[in-house]
């Protein structure tokens, strides 16, 4: 799904227990990302209901046990883990069955965990690392297949040019900013189709 259609999703109805984030598109990551905490969590519970880690730290098997116990503190969690690329085993060698075998296993404790998921905790698992297109299509297309168990995949792929020149003209009204059609372009030729500076910039202007 788009980020649009996951703000639509969760604004309607209750979130899901895990979802998978992709892309390196992170503007609008970081809009999903503040969504859901405020859907999911209030003020008073995040210190206690969000957790942030990271699998260069950590494992999945970690993840899930973390994810199964409950919070002396808060009925509602978030567990936000990046770097899910990092759950796929490494090929050292010429045979894969092993990494295979793993991953294989690491999907299955995924799965198993998502047939009875906790109640009130959402597991938002990040790959942030690959984007959609040249040499990166593939390897993020494992990692899309690794976490196939979860069904709730948000793709974050870059702004096009029409799109964002859209943002641009969206946040020069939110901020009450008029800018003419050259100067926008400059703008946006600068940010060089980055939402996040194109974002930066504009609230410096304003």
């Amino acid at each position: 799904m788009s980020p649009e259609q996951f703000l639509a999703r969760i604004a309607k109805s209750t979130p899901a227990a895990a979802y998978l984030f992709l892309g390196q598109e992170g503007y609008q990551r970081r809009i999903c990302k503040d969504a859901l905490i405020e859907r999911v969590l209030t003020p008073e519970a995040r210190a206690d209901g969000l957790t942030q880690t990271d699998l260069e730290n950590t494992s999945i098997s970690e993840v899930l046990d973390d994810a199964r116990s409950l919070s002396l503190f808060t009925t509602e969690r978030i567990i936000w883990v990046a770097s899910a690329e990092l759950a796929l085993p490494r090929r050292l060698t010429s045979n894969t069955e092993d990494g295979e075998e793993g991953e294989r296993s690491s999907g299955a404790q995924i799965a198993n965990y998502l047939k009875q998921p906790t109640p009130g905790t959402v597991l938002v698992f990040e790959c942030s690392r690959y984007d959609f297109t040249g040499e990166d299509k593939p390897k993020l297309d494992r990692v899309e297949k690794f976490f196939s168990a979860i069904p709730a995949v948000v793709e974050f792929r870059q702004f096009t040019p029409e799109s964002s020149r859209a943002l641009a003209q969206d946040l020069a009204k939110k901020h009450g900013l008029r800018i003419g059609g050259a100067e926008l372009a400059v703008l946006l030729d600068a940010c060089a189709g980055d939402a996040s500076r194109l974002a930066s910039e504009m609230e410096k202007l304003s």
